[in-house]
């Protein structure tokens, strides 16, 4: 896997991180403090083909001064690879060409069903959930690569 702890020392003070979950139907983002220590959720994007997703994505971050991505990268519960991991790799080849910018995969086991386990312990609706769920992923995604960082520092 991709770990690229010290992708945020290359990142000027003003750069943010975007973390991404990527599923078959939806993209889930968040995005970093400009200090690199809080991920906050942003959007949910329906996937409509790579190409449309990536355009939705840049529109989306339009404000946003970019220093890289920390994308989900979904493993086997034996560390192995399947479908959706070579989907992702796929995705994040497309992602580095479209914004020309450094992406770190980050191990993303288990974060739909905690956050999904969280929703749920604050009694919000399974509705709810649903229309939040990805961007909340992708903000644990985001937010354990930011730990783990300041951890290595």
């Amino acid at each position: 896997m991709n770990n690229q702890i010290n992708l945020v020392e290359s990142l000027n003070t003003s750069q943010i991180l975007v973390g991404l979950d990527l599923g078959t139907k939806t993209l889930g983002v968040a995005v970093s403090d400009r200090y690199k220590i809080i991920a906050s959720p942003l959007s949910t994007i329906q996937r409509n083909g790579t190409k449309k997703d990536l355009l939705k994505l840049q529109e989306i971050l339009n404000d946003y001064e970019i220093g890289g991505f920390i994308v989900g990268l979904p493993l086997s519960l034996d560390n192995s690879e399947n479908q959706q991991t070579q989907l992702v790799r796929n995705f994040n080849k497309d992602l580095i060409n479209f914004f020309s910018l450094p992406t770190a995969l980050w191990d993303e086991r288990f974060s739909s069903d905690v956050i999904f386990k969280e929703m749920r312990r604050s009694n919000m609706s399974k509705n709810k959930i649903k229309n939040k769920l990805d961007q909340q992923s992708a903000s644990y995604i985001l937010q354990g690569y930011l730990e783990r960082y300041r951890k290595n520092q």
